[in-house]
């Protein structure tokens, strides 16, 4: 696999959204290849909940860390990955979000005060890691008012279709798992995107005259862990990834 795209200047058109929710697991066996994506810019992609030695996983060639339990491997289309026996992964379903129009993240680290009588200047220590971020969406019928779409996280959702059926969802409160695409065409360059779990935190909307009907809505990082079918608890860490033209060499 190589890297391309080094210098290329990316525009909002560039950007995407998915939400992810688990899938099946699976099991390697040193024989079967995990399925791949659909296409070169919608890869699939997996959750590693086991690593075997050897592995399967592509490894580390650049000084970096090898394939770990918590990391998300993607498949593109044509790749071939062969999970060993002790290699296993759950499927991770990626739905876009086409009503989101936008999204930002800011990353910061408090600062704690560790001043001493003994300095002769202030000192500080950063505190852990948080980042804030916003999503803004056009309202989409069928995507944003969908039992798992956006707007059930704050408001009760329900549907009366005349004397045929009515139907109802409570507001739900969950920890959401995204892909926050930096760019999500391989034609430009290579994908980039953040995988982060997050919980959303407040939601606005409305309509006006001669304008489209937006929503917005304010999200953290969140803590989010995969049980697996053995038990074994999994935690998902926020990670920027980069994925490499699996074409070249």
């Amino acid at each position: 696999m190589a890297f391309h795209g080094d210098g290329q200047k990316l525009i909002g058109e560039d950007g995407y959204v998915q939400r992810a929710t688990f899938g099946s697991e699976i099991i390697g066996d040193g024989a079967t290849p995990l399925p791949d994506g659909l296409t070169a810019d919608k890869p699939a992609a997996y959750l590693i909940i086991a690593v075997a030695t050897p592995t399967g996983f592509p490894p580390a060639i650049s000084g970096g860390n090898d394939p770990a339990v918590g990391d998300v491997l993607m498949v593109e289309l044509g790749i071939t990955i062969v999970p060993h026996t002790g290699d296993d992964v759950v499927e991770l379903i990626l739905e876009d979000q086409c009503d989101i129009s936008s999204w930002q993240m800011a990353y910061k680290k408090p600062e704690i005060p560790v001043t001493t009588l003994c300095d002769l200047v202030e000192k500080y220590r950063a505190g852990l890691a948080d980042m804030a971020g916003k999503m803004d969406g056009v309202f989409t019928v069928g995507i944003t008012d969908e039992p798992d779409g956006l707007l059930r996280q704050f408001i009760r959702i329900a549907r009366q279709d005349g004397e045929a059926s009515f139907d109802s969802w409570n507001q739900q409160e969950a920890v959401l798992l995204g892909f926050f695409y930096v760019n999500h065409r391989k034609a430009i360059a290579d994908l980039m995107y953040v995988v982060a779990p997050f919980q959303m935190y407040g939601l606005d909307m409305g309509a006006k005259k001669g304008a489209a009907q937006t929503f917005g809505t304010d999200f953290r990082f969140a803590n989010l862990k995969y049980v697996s079918i053995a038990g074994v608890e999994v935690a998902l860490e926020p990670t920027f990834y980069r994925l490499g033209d699996a074409s070249s060499t």
